[in-house]
């Protein structure tokens, strides 16, 4: 009995010792001077290159990685994977810096050229989510103003009608949304160059229209409140702003 005790003792220390020696090797960017000599094999020429990508990309991927922090916070359960994706980023983006702070140049900007396609890729599944969402605001917006322009017709050509919304606001809220698909026509031209940054810019803006529209079209300040709450976390994204859940 005693001896089975041993054995299964000893069996439960070598499971638990596995992980160690497993990650016995140094964490990315934390290698012996010896083995990151290795990784930073390469001419004069690759080393002058690859230290411009890690120097000139390094505002452009820092401006990335916040944006996606705001999108993911907000948006990220629509998009399957993005937080385990967006904690990736983060963790290679210091691996980058570990390695230009240690000059290895070469090692530093092949990171780089990396992180920046992880973050194409995450960047370009956000721009997917966000055109299906003004898609829908926006179609929301049209059918209001059409079914406002049929009940002014209808009003209009009864005796003694009261027209419910003025011709003005009518024609306000189209000039809104062809601004509205104006932006997103552009968000779309960008999505199709990889331009996914500037595409999420300008989706936003279409969305405000959006949102802006129906809200305009609401009298009594319930319903306009009740337009609010329901695209809070839209207002607070359009803003660049990770939403809040409003206590109560």
């Amino acid at each position: 009995m005693l001896k089975n005790s041993f054995i299964i003792l000893s069996f439960c220390f070598f499971c638990l010792s596995l992980p160690a020696q497993e990650s016995g090797a140094p964490e990315k960017g934390k290698e012996s001077f010896e083995e990151l000599d290795k990784l930073d094999q390469g001419n004069n020429l690759e080393r002058k290159q690859y230290k411009n990508i890690s120097e000139n990309n390094k505002d452009r991927v820092i401006n990335a990685i916040k944006l996606l922090t705001i999108v993911t916070a907000n948006f990220g359960d629509e998009v399957p994977d993005s937080k385990a994706a967006l904690d990736k980023i983060k963790k290679d983006y210091q691996v980058v810096l570990r390695y230009y702070y240690r000059r290895a140049y070469i090692a530093s900007g092949k990171a780089m050229v990396t992180l920046e396609k992880d973050i194409y890729t995450l960047m370009g599944k956000f721009s997917k989510n966000y055109d299906t969402k003004t898609q829908n605001l926006l179609a929301e917006c049209a059918d209001l103003i059409t079914g406002q322009e049929q009940s002014q017709l209808v009003e209009s050509s009864q005796e003694g009608s009261k027209v419910v919304v003025p011709y003005r606001e009518i024609a306000e809220g189209q000039q809104k949304l062809r601004i509205a698909y104006g932006q997103m026509g552009l968000a779309t031209d960008m999505s199709r160059d990889d331009r996914f940054y500037d595409a999420i810019v300008h989706y936003r803006i279409a969305k405000d229209y959006g949102i802006k529209i129906l809200s305009d079209f609401k009298e009594a300040e319930a319903d306009k409140k009740a337009i609010t709450d329901k695209y809070g976390k839209d207002l607070s994204d359009n803003r660049n702003q990770i939403f809040s859940q409003p206590t109560k």
